[in-house]
């Protein structure tokens, strides 16, 4: 399977029970000091999201006071986003190992430095995730609160699929339509206009993997169709990791009992 395609989809019922990604989910403060450190060694940039909204700055881990239990994270050139980030609260923070994504939490940002570098020292976060090689998290998306498809089926543009996407990852998606429905041909290319809950639209290209047969737990039978993204617009991935963050949290949190 290559990195970003939906072969892992030909299990519809594959998907986790309670929507974590557990077995990405890395505890073990060692294991998370290595990945930290691998981080610093490769010199990777970190994509660093202000309470895991839109608005983000790059960045990178500076060193590791192990010591401490704490990094030292390097501020931005701008003096508004240290600010910013001083404020929000926490960090949602995506970066890649090896073309593999890291993302984790950061949160009680102690500024650090003078005007002219500014940094920040933080307590190492107490899980990080880190998807394996050549794999990609899939989450099953709440039905009440999905992402949706809204696919053109004539030249002009004037008609149009609106469908709910079912499961998302950074590398696809997929839909569920009517057995009769025809529209879709396997690896054909389709742009589409892909609406995230709470971030705005994205314009993407999708290219048909496989079309299976499910039943729904109404009995009711559905063709799926899975699909790799073929192009993603800027900040695309960010906006679908994001939303892939904040499921997992409240499930997560609903299954501890939290409020």
């Amino acid at each position: 399977m290559s990195e970003g395609s939906l072969d892992a989809h030909d299990a519809p019922h594959a998907a986790h029970d309670d929507g974590t990604d557990d077995r990405y989910l890395v505890r073990n403060p060692r294991q998370i000091r290595q990945l930290l450190q691998a981080l610093i060694d490769q010199r990777s940039l970190i994509n660093a999201h202000l309470g895991g909204r839109d608005q983000s700055f790059p960045t990178a881990i500076l060193e590791l006071d192990e010591d401490e239990d704490s990094l030292l994270l390097d501020g931005s050139p701008s003096e508004p986003a240290n600010r910013a980030a001083e404020d929000a609260g926490y960090l949602l923070c995506f970066a890649q190992l090896d073309r593999v994504m890291v993302r984790f939490r950061l949160d009680h940002l102690e500024r650090t430095g003078g005007h002219r570098h500014v940094a920040f020292r933080v307590p190492f976060p107490t899980e990080l995730v880190h998807l394996q090689r050549r794999e990609l998290y899939r989450l099953e998306t709440p039905i009440t609160d999905s992402p949706h498809l809204m696919f053109p089926i004539n030249e002009d543009r004037s008609e149009a699929l609106h469908l709910r996407v079912v499961d998302i990852s950074g590398g696809g998606l997929a839909v569920t339509v009517p057995v009769d429905c025809n529209v879709f041909g396997m690896q054909k290319r389709y742009d589409a206009r892909l609406d995230m809950p709470e971030s705005g639209p994205l314009h993407v290209s999708l290219i048909v993997c496989n079309q299976l047969s499910v039943k729904l737990p109404n009995g009711v039978e559905m063709k799926r169709i899975g699909m790799r993204f073929d192009g993603l617009p800027r900040g695309g991935d960010s906006a679908i990791q994001r939303y892939i963050f904040r499921i997992d949290r409240q499930r997560s949190a609903r299954k501890n009992g939290e409020s």
